[in-house]
């Protein structure tokens, strides 16, 4: 899934992809996952992390009306969570029934970052395994329950618990 993930990013940040392209392949990426989480676990895996699902993924817009708009006719949910009149950064979350998509005013428009649910996550004990295994990651805590790191590519990434909040999907 990562590299669908991480291929679909880059073929959007290239023009190749509009929007709607983007968030059609993200979830056409889960459905495999979506049926393999039912799947029995293998216990053989040497990774890092036991990713299970994607949580959600923020996309900065140019115009949050007008985004929340657009997804919530294309893709149905819920919006979830909208920043205050006046607040510094402008958003809003698009809840789905197993995932999110932030619509955040953040600068250009694109990926801003994706969220991965992972089993067994205490983010003490991500962060030291980040660090120890993917030091070239530069994993950060943002408000003391986020964790974000960097790939190869520079694309952000977020670990986070299987029960990480989904009402609000923050940027």
């Amino acid at each position: 899934m990562q590299d669908s993930v991480e291929n679909l990013v880059t073929l959007f940040e290239q023009g190749a992809l509009n929007r709607q392209q983007l968030i059609q392949g993200l979830l056409a990426a889960l459905v495999p996952i979506r049926m393999g989480a039912k799947a029995h676990a293998d216990t053989t895996s040497t990774s890092s992390f036991r990713g299970r699902s994607l949580n959600h993924v923020t996309l900065s817009v140019t115009d949050v009306e007008r985004s929340k708009t657009f997804y919530s006719r294309l893709l149905g949910g819920t919006i979830s969570f909208e920043t205050e009149k006046g607040a510094i950064v402008e958003g809003a979350s698009l809840t789905l029934p197993d995932c999110g998509i932030g619509l955040y005013k953040l600068g250009e428009p694109r990926v801003h970052h994706f969220c991965v649910d992972v089993e067994d996550f205490s983010i003490d004990a991500a962060l030291a395994k980040l660090k120890h295994d993917f030091p070239e990651s530069k994993p950060t805590v943002y408000r003391g329950e986020e964790l974000y790191f960097r790939d190869p590519d520079g694309i952000l990434g977020q670990i986070s618990g299987m029960d990480y909040r989904r009402q609000r999907t923050t940027p």
